[in-house]
């Protein structure tokens, strides 16, 4: 191996070498950094040939690191972290602003993404947000192709180059207008007896619930879905149909004048909520933002429990 010559490597070169390395796709790489697949090309192949080593092998499906880019990730790696801090440090330099590319479900739009907006604006104050609200799978799908920096979203991401950060788990409710008179508690056989609405088709609720009536012989019933949660509640708030929602869209905002929760003989999945995000040379702003929303999560959750408490009435 030849030694560099003086100023020759180039922080974007690096910047390249740790993306590939990590997310393991020249595609999702460029994604991840805003520019094209070639322009990556580009970048690690003067930066082999400046080193006078191969990084990368790319003659299976699958990127892999060669020994020497085993070798060297961990100090490209600092070698980002401190030219990052340098310039975050630097003295009288304009703040730039950088985006954060975020997407979430619209369960946790109603539970605290606005919530999460604010401290986000406090904590990154030179950052801006574009926000993208979707379900779990596409989402996931975005943040594997590098469009996403973070995804809240229900299950962790297993891929190369993807952290996974817990929030919180939430269980699933039956709501029902309270101007159905609807008993506190009701079999399944009663709930089929009403149009039902709960998720899109392709979420892990809907397919609950459709299970959970397949499995008592009570199918096909009236199961409505959408891709809202704020539409889901509306459309229960009305009357229109029995809803199958999670407890995160209830957290503190539920008025119980209008809904009511139904308990059933039949308990769906409670499911787990991630922060995830990719650990490559960009991906430190997302790491940031996931504790942020680990934090707001958590608050939340705990500011509805003394909420809960609050409301109840004195025991006789």
């Amino acid at each position: 191996m030849r030694l560099p010559t003086e100023n020759a490597l180039e922080l974007r070169q690096i910047e390249a070498f740790v993306s590939v390395a990590t997310l393991r796709n020249f595609r999702a790489a460029a994604n991840r950094l805003h520019i094209t697949q070639p322009a990556v090309s580009l970048r690690l192949a003067a930066l082999e040939e400046e080193l006078g080593a191969k990084l990368l092998d790319r003659s299976g499906t699958e990127v892999t690191l060669t020994a020497r880019g085993m070798q060297l990730l961990h100090t490209a790696e600092q070698l980002l972290a401190t030219a990052d801090m340098f310039k975050t440090q630097a003295a009288g330099a304009p703040a730039a602003h950088q985006v954060i590319r975020i997407g979430t479900t619209s369960t946790i739009v109603s539970a605290w993404l606005p919530r999460l907006f604010a401290e986000v604006k406090k904590d990154l104050p030179h950052h801006t947000l574009e926000m993208n609200i979707d379900t779990s799978p596409r989402l996931r799908a975005l943040l594997l192709e590098g469009e996403l920096d973070l995804a809240i979203i229900m299950g962790p991401t297993h891929a190369a180059g993807v952290r996974n950060v817990s929030l919180a788990s939430y269980r699933t409710e039956w709501i029902a207008s309270s101007r159905l008179r609807l008993p506190a508690k009701m079999s399944l056989p009663d709930l089929a007896a009403y149009p039902i609405i709960t998720y899109a088709r392709d979420s892990a609720t809907y397919g609950s619930v459709e299970e959970a009536f397949r499995a008592r012989g009570l199918w096909p019933v009236q199961l409505n879905s959408v891709n809202s949660s704020e539409a889901l509640v509306c459309v229960a708030e009305r009357g229109l149909a029995i809803g199958a929602v999670s407890a995160a869209c209830l957290l503190g905002e539920m008025d119980s004048r209008k809904l009511r929760v139904i308990q059933t003989d039949v308990r769906l999945p409670a499911y787990e909520f991630f922060a995830s995000y990719h650990m490559d040379s960009v991906g430190r702003v997302g790491m940031m933002v996931a504790e942020i929303a680990q934090r707001v999560c958590r608050e939340s959750m705990s500011a509805s429990k003394a909420g809960t408490r609050a409301r109840k009435p004195p025991a006789a």
